[in-house]
């Protein structure tokens, strides 16, 4: 998995951390529940992304 919640102490608060772009943090937030829905949704629009920019099969 490419995101990941996290929580920080330091600042009391949940973030969502790009684990692939060297631990950048994505934004914070105050419940674990909102950082865990981010981080899957970073997660599902960076697996369309990909999906997306592969080549269709061409039918022969």
């Amino acid at each position: 998995m490419r995101f990941s919640s996290l929580y920080v102490e330091s600042v009391d608060k949940w973030t969502v951390v790009d684990t692939l772009y060297d631990g950048y943090i994505l934004k914070f937030f105050d419940t674990e529940r909102d950082a865990y829905f981010a981080a899957k949704f970073e997660e599902y629009r960076w697996t369309r992304i990909l999906v997306d920019a592969a080549p269709v099969a061409i039918a022969s």
